[in-house]
């Protein structure tokens, strides 16, 4: 019942105009920044910004909260609103340098941003897609996103514990895969390598993709934009000697241009998640443990 009654909510909260939905979100951001679930971030953020004086640190925690709320009030949006309407909200940079590459397989490479969602329907508009995904644990909800993702255009999702074979497939079909690779997945399928410094568990899923599909991987960095300005999705020109001859320098690679968009945009980078939760020895307790 609750979870209904919250889609419901965002159902309501999609007809409001982007001017009234972000000033919900400036009033709601203090109550969630004062939660219980506002400590995983503040965690990051002192692991990732150690040299960060308090100040300047409750400042970046106000505008984070800020962000992360708006965009959530914004699934709504991003489940129920018209094409229309997204198109207007997000807006694309640099599409040369995905053009130039455009001919062949193609992988977009970002991260958790508070853009993702956003992002993630307004690419699957423009491209065949296709995207891994896990079901959700609450069949109502995974029920609603598995709609959202079908309404907006051929997206094709592909369950992760599948393994990449379909995947392959899909990429070597023409379809456009939209990779974020920045979680912690646990041990398995990843190696260590730093983030921030702080060695992370990473998957190594694209160098391996890029290898069996020859793909190009176009980075692609989402901006939360101010007011009503909606989105910018701005594509990077594709990477070059990708993948490499050590895979360690692969997945660095990776971890490295999602930490210049975090430290480039550090209220609008996800830090709610337990990216160093997994450890290299079985000794170091994860910092979330604390």
């Amino acid at each position: 019942m609750g979870m209904r009654l919250a889609i419901g909510v965002l159902w309501l909260l999609h007809f409001l105009p982007q001017d009234l939905l972000n000033g919900l979100a400036r009033l709601l951001a203090p109550l969630v920044r004062a939660s219980g679930a506002a400590r995983t971030a503040r965690i990051n953020l002192k692991l990732c910004f150690p040299d960060l004086a308090s100040g300047p640190r409750r400042q970046l925690e106000r505008r984070y909260f800020g962000a992360v709320v708006r965009s959530f009030l914004e699934l709504g949006t991003v489940w129920f609103a018209s094409a229309r309407r997204i198109r207007q909200l997000v807006h694309f940079d640099g599409l040369h340098n995905y053009e130039a590459v455009a001919e062949g397989p193609v992988i977009f490479l970002a991260m958790h941003s508070v853009g993702l969602e956003m992002a993630g329907a307004r690419l699957g508009m423009a491209f065949r897609g296709v995207g891994f995904f896990t079901p959700h644990k609450n069949p109502v909800l995974d029920g609603v996103i598995r709609a959202a993702r079908d309404r907006l255009g051929d997206v094709l999702m592909l369950d992760r514990r599948e393994g990449l074979r379909p995947m392959v497939r899909a990429i070597r079909d023409g379809r456009r895969l939209y990779f974020l690779p920045d979680m912690d997945f646990g041990d398995r399928d990843s190696i260590f390598v730093p983030f921030f410094g702080i060695p992370a568990a990473t998957v190594t899923t694209l160098p391996r993709l890029v290898a069996l599909t020859r793909a190009r991987v176009v980075p692609v960095e989402v901006t939360q934009q101010p007011g009503s300005a909606g989105y910018r999705i701005t594509f990077l020109p594709a990477w070059e000697d990708f993948p490499g001859p050590e895979l360690a320098h692969d997945v660095l690679r990776m971890n490295t241009f999602v930490e210049q968009f975090a430290r480039a945009h550090p209220d609008q980078y996800f830090w709610g998640h337990k990216r160093f939760r997994t450890r290299p020895t079985p000794e170091e307790r994860s910092p979330y443990d604390r």
